[in-house]
Parts: C-alpha cells; sequence; structure tokens
C-alpha cells in the first residue's frame, strides 16, 4: 500500500533517475541528429574560409599585379563575392561554435609568393588563372560533398548558396582562361 507521501517520494526519484539518464545521453543524441556537426562539415567551413582569405589577398594582389584588364575585373569580382561568401563562413561556424583557423594554409601562402614574384608581367595573369581554376573546382567538389553528406542544415544552406557563386567563378578562370 502506498502513501501519498511514498508515492511522491517515488515520483522523485524516477524523475531524477529520468533526467540524470536523459542529461548522460545528451552528447550522444547530439553527435547522432542532423543539426550535429560533422567532421565534413567542419572541413567545409574551414576550408572555405581559409579559400576565402586565399582569394581576397590574391584577387587584391591581382588589381595592381596583373597586366590584363579581364584579370582585373575578374579579380574585383572575386573580392566582393568573396568577402560576402566568408561572411556567411564566419557567421555559421561562429552560431555553431565552430573555431576557424586565423590565416591561409601555408600552400596558399606559398602561392600568393609564387605570383607576387610575377607581378606586372603576362606571366601573372596566366599563373594567377591557373591558380584559381583548381582552388574553385575543388572548392566545388567539397561544396557538393556537403550537401549530398553534410549533417548540419545550416552548413548544408551555407553550401547550396555558395555553389552558384563557386560555379560562376570556376567558369570566369575556365582552364586558365580569363573570361569576364
Amino acid at each position: 500500500m502506498y502513501t501519498t507521501r511514498s508515492r511522491a517520494r517515488f515520483a522523485a526519484v524516477c524523475a531524477t533517475t529520468l533526467c540524470v539518464t536523459g542529461a548522460l545521453s545528451l552528447p550522444a543524441l547530439a553527435s547522432s541528429s542532423p543539426s550535429a556537426v560533422s567532421t565534413l562539415d567542419r572541413q567545409l567551413l574551414t576550408a572555405a574560409h581559409q579559400g576565402n582569405l586565399w582569394e581576397i589577398t590574391s584577387s587584391e594582389q591581382a588589381q595592381s599585379a596583373a597586366t590584363t584588364a579581364c584579370v582585373k575585373r575578374v579579380g574585383a569580382d572575386f573580392i566582393r563575392d568573396h568577402r560576402a561568401l566568408d561572411a556567411g563562413v564566419v557567421k555559421t561556424a561562429t552560431q555553431l561554435g565552430v573555431a576557424l583557423p586565423s590565416g591561409q594554409t601555408g600552400a596558399q601562402l606559398r602561392q600568393t609568393t609564387t605570383l607576387k614574384s610575377l607581378a606586372g608581367t603576362p606571366a601573372y595573369d596566366a599563373a594567377w588563372l591557373k591558380a584559381q581554376y583548381p582552388a574553385h573546382v575543388q572548392t566545388l567538389a567539397l561544396i557538393d560533398k556537403v550537401i549530398a553528406s553534410g549533417t548540419n542544415p545550416v552548413v548544408k544552406s551555407l553550401a547550396k548558396s555558395a555553389r552558384p557563386v563557386v560555379a560562376r567563378h570556376t567558369q570566369m578562370v575556365n582552364h586558365g582562361v580569363c573570361h569576364a
């Protein structure tokens, strides 16, 4: 026979047990939920941020180092678009608690230095275009992978909105040929 007092105690013990059990299982639920940030999602945010930083830097350099109007015009478009894309990446990463690197990769820095050594020559324009094309192709491949297999809807939405911009950029430097 249960008294009112023993029923209340039993209910409290059950509620506490459920709360503790639920709290212990939250990390497991969070890591498997569709809103979790997967390794692929983090990879996109990191690569996109570093890529945007490189695109902005190399395109700013092209404004003074390029010898053709086409490369300068494409570079100006890249600066504008990659600043906007990076603002979205930084906002998304902050919202999701993903730490982003503070700068470009070592390979990107070396590539910028190599390009700088060609400044003011026709070789600069060719090298800049040849560097831009594979960078955009690789970014498109990663975007498509996240759209297909990413787990976080916010990151997937970011990838979907960036895709047409990166695809247009790829066409602008298609196979190392300038198309403004």
